[in-house]
């Protein structure tokens, strides 16, 4: 038997007031999160988050309905009035709310420091374009990474933008978000023996194929425009860079993450890990 529904027929109902004018409200300081589109939602639905409702277009509610597990409230309306109410076209009809969770501390997303293994971290001081911090998460769960580990200063995790780049990677990958970023990296190389790798574009650092990781790396990408700093260089063990043809100065810096996760994955991972479970990562967001 089909499972109930809420049908929603006014802009003002007050059920409706976590997804009202998102585009004017960047969530940051509240309890919950946006999930846009069906495979993102899918994804919270299947994650370590809890989901407080779930919202359909009534042209796209026949498709998912049944999806959802019976105890989250399901709204269904006129699309229309559902683009009235967030505040813009969300053309696949489907939007959830998340609650968030208190992150964890760098030391509670790594194994035990004397846990034998490779360990492969992706670590960002200040990145804040959510294309690039999605595109980050998303090639990190790709490759393997164990962790992504993201400085005070870099863009909020769960907005609505970096969940939809990263597919709904945020939500499965160990992530720590730390206001001492410069003291966990060195209680990193201290105690869990991790060698810090900056990404750059100096022609004398070391060329990515050329480079042999060491077993356990943490992979700082730095700011879009400005790259690494001194003082986050000055703390890493190796610079690397991506050998590129004169005519390119540099890559995009969600692009240069993959290209440096993959080329270390194929350099040292010889086990198959893959974060995120269930439906593989597709190639569209347009589900």
């Amino acid at each position: 038997m089909p499972r109930e529904v809420i049908r929603v027929d006014s802009w003002d109902d007050p059920r409706l007031a976590p997804y009202r004018n998102l585009p004017e409200r960047t969530l940051r300081g509240e309890s919950i999160f946006i999930t846009e589109g069906w495979l993102v939602t899918e994804r919270l639905l299947k994650s370590r988050y809890e989901t407080e409702s779930v919202l359909l277009s009534e042209d796209c509610a026949d498709r998912f309905i049944d999806q959802i597990p019976a105890a989250i409230p399901v709204y269904v309306g006129p699309r229309e009035l559902l683009y009235q109410v967030v505040g813009y076209q969300f053309h696949q009809g489907v939007l959830a709310v998340g609650k968030r969770r208190i992150l964890p501390s760098v030391r509670d997303v790594l194994p035990p420091p004397d846990k034998p293994g490779p360990l492969v971290l992706v670590i960002c001081p200040q990145i804040t374009k959510p294309d690039n911090i999605g595109l980050v998460f998303r090639s990190a769960a790709a490759f393997g990474v164990d962790a992504v580990i993201l400085g005070e200063r870099c863009a909020e995790p769960f907005s609505r933008r970096i969940l939809r780049v990263s597919m709904g990677a945020v939500l499965h990958l160990p992530l720590a978000k730390t206001q001492h970023l410069r003291g966990e990296l060195e209680t990193l190389k201290r105690e869990w023996r991790v060698e810090l790798v900056a990404t750059v574009l100096d022609p004398p650092a070391v060329s990515l194929p050329d480079f042999t990781p060491p077993e356990r790396l943490g992979l700082l990408f730095g700011h879009e425009t400005e790259g690494l700093s001194e003082g986050w260089e000055d703390l890493c063990d190796h610079r690397v860079t991506i050998p590129m043809s004169p005519l390119v100065d540099s890559l995009n810096l969600g692009v240069a993450a993959g290209v440096f996760l993959y080329e270390i994955r194929r350099s040292t991972l010889s086990r198959c890990s893959f974060p995120l479970e269930g439906t593989p990562l597709s190639s569209s967001s347009d589900r």
